[in-house]
């Protein structure tokens, strides 16, 4: 890949990011939010953006705002979320985040 697509990559990228943390509120039912994947890869062009979702307590409304994320960053941005989402205790038994080797981002 040349210098220009480079560039226009790293802006793609910085653009869903911007997105994401315009649209935090989102995000309030769970504990932790992480962006990892080929979006936080600088080697990598995404076709999809890859969170993971830690939450404390199970609840209807946390169901429904994962229905509210899917839809609301499909319809205003066209992009494809693959959600993860956990419980802490799922997260800590399957060691998930240490499994990613330090590359995600943290949003939340």
């Amino acid at each position: 890949m040349n210098f220009i697509g480079t560039s226009i990559m790293f802006r793609e990228k910085d653009n869903v990011i911007r997105k994401i943390i315009y649209h935090k509120k989102l995000f309030d039912s769970f504990k932790n939010v992480y962006l990892f994947g080929s979006i936080v890869d600088e080697k990598k062009i995404p076709n999809d953006i890859d969170l993971l979702l830690i939450y404390e307590d199970f609840s209807d409304e946390l169901l429904l705002d994962v229905d509210k994320i899917n839809i609301i960053f499909d319809q205003l941005y066209g992009l494809s979320f693959d959600l993860t989402v956990l419980s802490e205790r799922e997260e800590d038994e399957s060691c998930f985040i240490s499994r990613l080797n330090s590359n995600y981002l943290q949003i939340k």
